[in-house]
């Protein structure tokens, strides 16, 4: 466990789903594997219980629940969308949300199955995001910057690994 990362298990989940959404609380809940920030939990056959993990900020997930309903009906595939808020608790210091439950499997433990159309789909999915923003979209400088502006985290991680390990190689990693 990271230094800022509170235990998720079962029964927490199932404690906030009582306290705060009783009607969902026996549903059958299992832990989806992955994730980083936040922490995903199977609620049913159609939903899913997003619980922040590391994340103490809550604007993302705020974020979340306001732009996510918004975009699903613009996009040619389907989105997670929250149904239903957690809040923070006594029991659990941070937000929470229940979304629907897409179903499919994360691309780094499977792969693209549909062949031909799988590219004319993911062109539909990006033609139809890249539109202008409503004027009150949120904007987010933490992300979509020019890679030479992120140099700062490059060398942060870059030089946290074993020279030994790179040897030679670092200039040459470095350079790219």
């Amino acid at each position: 466990m990271i230094e800022h990362e509170i235990e998720i298990s079962e029964d927490l989940v199932r404690d906030l789903l009582r306290e705060q959404h009783p009607d969902l609380a026996e549903l059958p809940l299992r832990e989806v594997a992955g994730g980083w920030g936040n922490q995903m939990w199977r609620l049913g056959d159609e939903l899913a219980v997003r619980i922040q993990r590391m994340d103490t900020d809550p604007d993302h997930q705020l974020k979340e629940r306001r732009w996510l309903p918004l975009l699903a009906p613009r996009l040619p595939l389907p989105i997670p969308v929250p149904v239903r808020s957690g809040a923070p608790s006594e029991r659990f210091p941070k937000m929470w949300t229940v979304m629907t439950w897409v179903p499919g499997l994360p691309l780094d433990h499977g792969s693209i199955t549909h062949g031909e159309h799988a590219a004319d789909t993911l062109a539909a999915f990006l033609r139809a995001l890249h539109v202008a923003a409503p004027a009150d979209a949120p904007v987010d400088t933490g992300r979509g910057a020019h890679p030479k502006d992120c140099t700062g985290g490059f060398d942060h991680f870059f030089d946290s690994v074993d020279a030994d390990a790179i040897g030679s190689d670092a200039a040459a990693v470095r350079a790219v």
